[in-house]
Parts: C-alpha cells; structure tokens; sequence
C-alpha cells in the first residue's frame, strides 16, 4: 500500500481519504490486512494521533473494521472500481466589451438608499427567517400600491407572486393543462428552454403594426404587449381585445410580460391585457432591469382559477428568494426611493438616447426609435458580418436576427444604451458607423 500525502489538508483527512480511495478502486480488497498504526506512522513520517484519527474515520464510515491484538482489515464489501475523474481546472471567463450597446446589463448601481437599507436589515432578525410560498406580504402589498400608481392596475396583494426572474414562470407552466406555448417572432425567447424542459411544444407568430397577431388553435401566447421586444411595436388596443376575444372562446391564457413599461418616455401608460380581463391572463414583471441584474426578483399575478390551483399544488413549499431582498425591495418602494430611482434611470437613459440619435442623424443613418431602451438601426448591409466585425473591436451589440427564431436576416442592428458608460459613445458610435454605411 504506497501512500504520499502532499501536506496540502489535515494529515489525518488526506489519509483517511488516500485510504478509502484505494478501497473504492479495488486497489485494497475485503479483508485484506492494513498496516498497524505505528508502522504507518513510521513509513509516513507522520505523528502516531494522526493515524488513529484517520483509521477512526474510516471505522466510522464502515471502510474497516478492527479485531483486538490483530490489527485492522478492510471490510467485505463490493468492489465497484472508481475510475479518476478528469478534472477540468479551466474557468470560463465572462466575457467584457468595451463599448456594450446592448440591453443585457446595468452600467452601474450605486444607490446609496438601498445600501443603507441592506445594512439595517442585516442589523435586525427579521432576515433570518423563511418567507412564505407567496413572497413577503409587505412586499406584495408595496408592489400592489406600485401598481396602482403606475400602471393602473388594481389588484390584491394575494394574487401576486413573487418569484426568481423569468424561471419562475416554470412552475406557472406546470400547473396549466395545455401542451403547447406560442412565442412573437421575431422576439424575447428566453422562457422557450424552460418550456422545452417541461414537455411543451413551441410555436411561432408573426406581428404586424398591431403587435402580434391572434393565434389559432388553443395555447399559452407569450407576449411582450407594452414595448415589443425587438421591435419596439406598441400593442394596439384592438389587438388586445381581439385577444381577449380569442381566449373566451379558445380558453387559452396569456402570458403579459410588462416589458420596459416602465421606461416609457411619455408618461401616459398602456393599459396592460391584464386589465380587461375577468381571467385566463398571467401579468409577469421583474426588477433585473430597473434595478441590476444580479436581484433575480420578478413577480406574477394570477387569475382566480389558476390561483387555487397553484397553492394548492406548491402547498408546503417556501419562497425561493431571499428574505433579506425581498424586505430590501419592500422599503426600497414603500420610501420611495424606487420610484425616485427610476425617475434618474429615465433621465440617464433619455440623454444617451438623445446623444446616439444625434450622432446617426449627423450620419445620415435611418433609425427607428420606438423602443424605450434601444434603439433600431437599419442598414443594407449583412448585419451578422456588421456585428463580427465590430465584436473585434470590442463593440457589443444586438442584431434583429439575434431574437428570430429561424436568424432570418432583417439588415436592422440594436444599439442598446443601458450597458454603456456614456463617456464611451462616440468613441463607440463611430466604429458602429464605419460598419455601417
């Protein structure tokens, strides 16, 4: 039994594993006689204590077994010939641009309110206890007074749900008993791998100025209604109701997903799906991009039938986001700092937007500017060759084909500001241009 410890844990830990390896491997077989403690003590150069604690462990776990004045003897037991694992040590590095014109992060958040909120809940119990299935009450009850304000929506802290992001829409997938989901194309597609892992068959709809059209057959539609995400295509009221209409007589449901609704430049809200119908539509919304990205808070609100059945399916479960956020969050909206917050993210935004559309207009590049936090550049050339070359640069941005299901080539480019450090941008919009024209 050869055995060289390398000194770089407990002896005693490295022997007992070096020991229990060899076991696993077949390399010592059942029954088979160990050194005494004393002249493995003597071969390893080691302290005699730390033998014993090492052959303690492996008695304990059932490796060996001892026989008084004999010595110590491998169990009988199954060899089942471990094999080393390789290891792979390489780490994969995020990748970092250094013109991000995209919408996938925050530049930065340094918000000294919800520092300090942090600090005082950390200095309080409150954080260290579980919080129910639902969410924090005091949480939901900020949002639905948020809502109200905000968006026109009146609705009971007891039908919203909160939840770890764009993920949690999974177990509200779960408990709808129909075996397909429709997505806009081109579109926001993330929720399409969760779907996939749940069984669920996918389909694809087109959109005209109206938003997207009005499906089929009977399905889960997953829409971005407020800002059409890429397109920026604001769901027109008609198209709302024909919607509606559609899931009176189909009993499908929808998905709203409220989308940059709260970056709209005017102040004048859409009125959300949600808001016209007695049931059968899910509101989704999340704080990664009012906030920062690493905060996977989102919630959603539930019809009345699928309400029910949703508790009564997680009944006994706990909420899978953290206490100490949740009642960060909560004093964040109720203080007002959130809205105080968005209000600077908004002025922040609205001057790169303007900064960037001066610099296209200067260029003559035709633009469409109907999102809220990007904005669409058209051009004739191949617009994946465009963002090859510009990756090599160091400039990140997104193209219209990025979000087609088929990468169907539109010759439209995303320039994004969300990511951006606004003393970056002309540096960064004249590579953009040089592609471009």
């Amino acid at each position: 039994m050869e055995i060289i410890l390398s000194g770089k844990k407990s002896k005693y830990i490295e022997l007992y594993e070096k020991i229990s390896n060899l076991i696993n491997s077949g390399e010592l077989k059942s029954n088979e006689k160990l050194p005494s403690k004393r002249d493995l003590a003597i071969n390893l150069n080691v302290s005699l204590n730390t033998v014993i604690n090492a052959y303690d462990l492996l008695i304990d776990e059932g490796y060996i077994y001892s026989i008084e004045k004999s010595g110590y003897y491998v169990s009988d037991q199954i060899s089942i010939n471990i094999k080393p694992k390789n290891i792979d040590n390489k780490i994969k590095k995020k990748e970092s641009y250094k013109y991000d014109f995209t919408t996938s992060n925050i530049f930065e958040f340094t918000n000294t309110n919800y520092k300090r909120i942090i600090k005082a809940i950390l200095n309080d119990k409150d954080f260290i206890n579980k919080t129910e299935f639902e969410g924090d009450l005091g949480l939901r009850m900020a949002i639905s007074s948020h809502l109200k304000t905000n968006r026109g929506i009146n609705v009971s802290p007891n039908s919203i749900f909160i939840g770890y992001g764009i993920e949690s829409l999974r177990s509200v997938l779960r408990i709808i008993n129909i075996d397909n989901i429709t997505f806009e194309n081109p579109g926001y597609h993330k929720l399409l791998p969760i779907a996939s892992n749940l069984g669920l068959k996918s389909n694809f709809i087109e959109l005209d100025q109206n938003g997207v059209l009005v499906p089929k057959n009977k399905t889960i539609l997953y829409t971005t209604s407020f800002s059409q995400f890429p397109t920026g295509i604001k769901m027109s009221i008609s198209r709302k109701k024909e919607l509606i209409e559609f899931l009176n007589k189909t009993g499908s449901y929808i998905i709203e997903d409220d989308f940059d609704a709260e970056f709209r430049i005017k102040e004048s809200p859409s009125t959300p799906i949600y808001s016209l119908s007695n049931n059968n539509v899910i509101f989704f919304s999340s704080f990664t991009m009012t906030m920062y990205p690493g905060l996977r808070i989102s919630y959603f609100i539930l019809p009345d039938d699928l309400k029910e059945k949703y508790l009564n399916h997680y009944k006994g479960y706990s909420s899978s986001v953290a206490t100490l956020e949740q009642l960060a969050l909560k004093e964040f909206i109720n203080d007002g700092y959130y809205a105080s917050h968005i209000n600077k993210l908004k002025k922040r935004y609205l001057n790169i937007r303007k900064k960037i559309i001066d610099i296209l207009e200067e260029n003559n590049i035709e633009y469409d500017n109907k999102n809220y936090l990007s904005i669409i550049v058209n051009t004739k050339k191949d617009t994946k060759l465009i963002k090859n070359n510009l990756l090599k640069k160091g400039v990140n941005i997104s193209i219209l084909s990025d979000y087609d299901i088929d990468r169907k080539e539109y010759n439209k480019i995303i320039i994004g500001y969300t990511s951006i450090n606004e003393d970056l941008i002309d540096d960064g919009m004249k590579e953009i241009i040089k592609e471009i024209k």
